[in-house]
């Protein structure tokens, strides 16, 4: 897998963890506004897996497991047909208060 981030790597921990969580949730949008074009589309994948595994470097606990299983599903769509991402996002979203309402501030007025 290529590396996509590679100035990002030493300092993605200093981020917030709903930055974090955002900018995978990010390249998961552009996967799904990218369907239509499987190179790109994977590519975009790609990037949410190298990002989520940057996230998950200093993790314990739930969100290591819940950052595991988000990943498998990431994984999947890679191996898959293209297919819509805003269930991944949505799952991502859920680990973090602050990521969801960042998001979805708009949906609950």
């Amino acid at each position: 897998m290529t590396t996509w981030h590679k100035s990002l790597q030493q300092r993605f921990s200093s981020f917030p963890i709903h930055q974090q969580i955002l900018m995978v949730c990010n390249e998961l949008n552009r996967a799904a506004n990218l369907q239509d074009d499987s190179e790109e589309y994977h590519r975009c994948l790609e990037r949410s897996l190298e990002l989520l595994d940057y996230f998950m470097s200093d993790k314990k606990g739930h969100l290591l497991r819940e950052s595991l299983r988000i990943r498998d599903i990431i994984a999947e769509a890679y191996i898959s047909a293209p297919k819509d991402t805003k269930g991944m996002q949505s799952t991502l979203l859920q680990m973090n208060p602050t990521a969801w309402c960042m998001l979805n501030a708009n949906t609950h007025r």
